[in-house]
């Protein structure tokens, strides 16, 4: 069967059975049935239940199917062609707990992929920012190929005492320490992290095939950029990938607990 006509009758399939549900929700909504319920109503199980019910169920289904076919016993761990793509990590970062921040750094540390660039960009310039910059050095820095650069400004707000000269030199030096350093960190006005973010993009421009993104706070599997570069490369319709994301204190509490479930 040719690849568009699956794709059209995946896309026709799932909008009919949403449409499907929605129409038992609203049903569920109006009628008001119920199969089970107390007196005073202080505990029922209606049609909405049932389809909430129904949908984690399915949903759990799926998870738990896709999550055996990605741990096959066996598979073997390689690059999808000899061409490879190239690849920088960028890494977002604010006011992390310095834990935290060591364990994101060295995990990128540890990723099996060659040549990885890795971009740091934190999202404020002042003194008590300045750690994230110091723990950089002490995880990624004391090498030719790490490098770093404290600026006044970001892409899009002139910091203070900047000229129109000055904000210009900014920008390319932002540029040249990402584009010649394996390891970088740039610490910048505080504007968010879509400005981190823009930050990392803008200054990598088309210097790599591909890039992967993260929170400071993340620790990453030493396998996953291959994984998700497979998955790329493989399949050109494919234009992003994102990760399997879980939580790191699952068991510390009830609630940390039942937010691993709901991440799953």
């Amino acid at each position: 069967m040719p690849v568009q006509l699956t794709t059209a009758l995946r896309v026709v399939g799932t909008s009919l059975f949403a449409l499907a549900v929605l129409g038992g929700i609203l049903a569920a909504y109006v009628t008001g049935y119920q199969f089970i319920h107390t007196e005073k109503h202080y505990l029922s199980f209606g049609l909405y239940g049932a389809i909430l019910g129904l949908h984690l169920l399915i949903q759990s289904l799926f998870a738990f199917l896709e999550h055996r076919r990605m741990r096959r016993a066996g598979q073997a761990l390689k690059l999808p062609s000899p061409r490879r793509g190239s690849v920088a990590l960028c890494i977002a970062a604010y006011q992390e707990d310095p834990d935290y921040l060591r364990k994101c750094l060295r995990s990128a540390q540890r990723i099996s992929f060659p040549d990885l660039k890795v971009v740091m960009v934190v999202d404020g310039n002042r003194q008590e920012d300045a750690y994230m910059l110091d723990i950089f050095h002490e995880v990624l820095g004391g090498t030719e190929q790490a490098g770093f650069f404290v600026w006044r400004s970001n892409f899009h707000e002139a910091g203070e005492g900047e000229t129109e000269a000055s904000l210009q030199e900014g920008m390319d030096r932002v540029r040249d320490v990402v584009r010649a350093s394996t390891f970088s960190c740039i610490m910048q006005k505080w504007g968010g992290k879509r400005e981190v973010m823009y930050t990392a993009f803008k200054a990598l421009g088309d210097s790599v095939d591909y890039i992967q993104v993260c929170d400071s706070d993340t620790v990453l599997d030493p396998a996953c950029t291959i994984e998700m570069l497979r998955v790329l490369e493989e399949d050109p319709q494919v234009g992003g990938v994102g990760g399997d994301v879980q939580i790191l204190n699952k068991y510390d509490s009830w609630i940390s607990f039942l937010s691993s479930v709901r991440y799953w």
